[in-house]
């Protein structure tokens, strides 16, 4: 039995969508206040929390974090897509 007989699986059945309107926030005083700190400092928060300042120096693509959330599934912790 496939799909294409009119059966469905729980798994194909369709997302319930969600609106989502992603923007981008003013990170400048974040920037600043990271040129403002130490190697030392620098090194600790590194050590702390890996490579996590560096998502500050990224372009944020509001339109594909808007698409892709729509694909999210929080219980799994991954994106799930209907037919891949």
């Amino acid at each position: 039995m496939g799909f294409g007989d009119g059966e469905h699986s729980s798994a194909d059945t369709l997302k319930k969508r969600i609106s989502i309107k992603a923007k981008e926030g003013n990170l400048s005083g974040l920037r600043e206040l990271v040129k403002r700190m130490k190697s030392t400092q620098r090194d600790a928060f590194r050590g702390k929390y890996g490579n996590l300042l560096n998502l500050l120096e990224g372009e944020v693509q509001t339109s594909a974090i808007t698409a892709l959330a729509q694909y999210y599934d929080p219980p799994l912790r991954c994106f799930t897509f209907q037919d891949f």
